[in-house]
């Protein structure tokens, strides 16, 4: 099986392509969570009518793409290598890559003769495996980037019956743990450290497309323009299936709030979704280190 003409890549455009290419990477789990769980959503968006291909025409704020190396063709055994494409209205293009195949030949020779991957624009690899580093970086230098930029991070999960089984009781009578809404992105965006203007419509239109799975503690005793209480502290079930933006403010710190927005949306995507719950830590950050270690495993 082929791409068109001499591409690599095959774009997966049926969901059952989708399923069996999530077969197959769920045999590498953990290592492939972040992939794994960012194209379940993905799917799940797509089935919902929440989102357009990348490229194409159409209301959507949010298109996504998934290909997959054609040779493999929908194979659920053996080898996986995919590359998955996110475009947010004003925002960098958002990538995801992974291969089971430990050499990463597949993965390097894809990356150096697909035209799925724009390299002119601005990109934001995700969570890259360590095992795909090499091949990533060397074809980014190879393509006229000669120093690019990384985020060395901490990978930590949650296996899901470890999440469905998370205690998500209120903090107190006066603090309540409460999913976000699409309102609260300013907020969210305001007190991220990577937030640009653009990326409020990133956190925006997750919040439209995940309701349920980013979780605040409210108090009760301070109302924003709309009547309701601001969050106090807060999590985002982000686009990839995992959580990120961990942040609780300074007039509520060492309460132990973080750790319980992160049980709360853990739990909520094990429910609603079936997934184990992942994020991926910048180091140094204690503080968020802290809160993951009381119930997450290091992928080393």
């Amino acid at each position: 099986m082929a791409g068109h003409g001499d591409e690599p890549l095959r774009e997966l455009v049926e969901d059952k392509q989708v399923e069996c290419l999530l077969e197959a990477l769920r045999k590498d789990l953990p290592h492939s969570i972040h992939i794994f769980n960012r194209i379940s959503n993905h799917l799940r968006w797509r089935r919902e009518g929440l989102v357009s291909g990348v490229g194409e025409r159409g209301e959507a704020e949010v298109r996504v793409s998934v290909h997959r190396l054609a040779e493999e063709g929908d194979a659920t055994d053996g080898p996986a290598t995919v590359v998955s494409v996110m475009e947010v209205t004003g925002n960098e293009l958002h990538v995801a890559l992974h291969t089971t195949e430990p050499s990463c030949a597949a993965l390097r020779r894809a990356l150096a003769s697909s035209a799925v991957i724009p390299w002119a624009r601005p990109l934001l690899f995700e969570s890259v495996h360590e095992r795909c580093v090499p091949a990533l970086l060397a074809e980014a230098r190879a393509r006229g980037d000669p120093d690019p930029k990384e985020y060395p991070t901490h990978k930590y999960m949650l296996p899901l019956e470890k999440c469905l089984a998370l205690d998500t009781s209120d903090p107190s009578p006066e603090l309540r743990l409460r999913p976000l809404e699409p309102r609260h992105a300013k907020i969210v965006n305001d007190n991220w450290p990577y937030g640009t203007p653009a990326s409020e419509n990133l956190l925006r239109e997750t919040l439209k497309r995940n309701p349920g799975l980013s979780w605040g503690v409210f108090p009760g005793d301070q109302e924003d323009q709309h009547g309701d209480p601001e969050p106090v502290a807060f999590v985002m079930g982000q686009w990839f299936g995992g959580l990120g933006i961990l942040h609780t403010m300074d007039s509520h710190r060492r309460r132990g709030l973080g750790a319980q927005v992160t049980r709360a949306a853990a739990r909520a995507q094990a429910e609603r979704h079936g997934l184990a719950s992942h994020a991926n830590i910048v180091f140094p950050n204690p503080a968020s280190e802290a809160t993951l270690g009381k119930g997450y495993v290091y992928d080393s």
